[in-house]
């Protein structure tokens, strides 16, 4: 067994012991971690998988590896961002066991889609709140007045209410063309001119207003004939 062979088996030894749900050995050289968030969305569950294979010389060199997504769906920036990432800290670690710092730094781009769809999705309801509060605002606010909304508003009303006049005049002419007077009750129907008759008690004196009207006419007439002779009689008194 070579040194790599055994710094190998060592670094596997150690990642079985961190993992031990995690890890998935196919080989002696070859295995699978599989690598979950923090808090993981119950509704929208993620999950990925590093697959590496030891190159014969590792860790002086680079293993032969895979990020693979094994749960839900990775946006494909945040998947390129996580192979970028992983690949930078190997990169650095050549010489020494990297394999930890690789899961980790696909566990921590994890956390970080976590918590900006986490974000996201606050930011959506936020903004659906904000809109409902500006509604029920505006809804005790009102319409803001301004001199031309004003006179807007005026001119309608003032049509609105001469409409509303012409109406009623209409209906009050209506209404009193079908009205007729007294006058032409009692000429309609001269029983009217008895009816009172029905509410006298006995010894009352029933009046005759057509008569009285005629006596009073005969009386002045008289009055003003004899008025006339006297002054006839004045006259040929003069005379003599």
């Amino acid at each position: 067994m070579t040194d790599y062979a055994e710094e190998q088996a060592n670094e596997i030894e150690a990642l079985e012991s961190i993992y031990p749900d995690e890890f998935e050995a196919v080989s002696d050289k070859e295995f699978k971690i599989a690598i979950y968030p923090e808090e993981q969305d119950e509704e929208n569950p993620r999950g990925i998988s590093l697959h590496v294979t030891y190159t014969p010389n590792y860790p002086e060199e680079l293993p032969e590896y895979e990020i693979e997504t094994i749960e839900g769906q990775i946006p494909s920036s945040y998947y390129e961002k996580i192979r970028q990432l992983v690949k930078q800290v190997a990169e650095d670690s050549v010489g020494m066991a990297m394999i930890f710092t690789m899961v980790m730094t696909i566990k921590e781009e994890l956390d970080n889609i976590v918590l900006d769809v986490q974000k996201a999705e606050e930011e959506i309801i936020n903004e659906k709140r904000r809109k409902e509060e500006e509604a029920e605002q505006a809804k005790f606010l009102g319409t803001k007045v301004t001199v031309d909304s004003f006179m807007a508003w005026k001119k309608k009303f003032d049509a609105e209410m001469l409409e509303k006049d012409a109406v009623l005049k209409a209906k009050r002419a209506k209404e009193l063309k079908g009205r007729i007077t007294g006058r032409q009750m009692f000429e309609q129907d001269k029983s009217l001119a008895l009816s009172d008759a029905n509410y006298m008690d006995e010894g009352d004196v029933s009046v005759d207003a057509s008569q009285f009207d005629k006596e009073e006419r005969g009386s002045t007439f008289d009055d003003n004939n004899e008025n006339e002779e006297n002054a006839v009689w004045k006259t040929f008194d003069k005379e003599d």
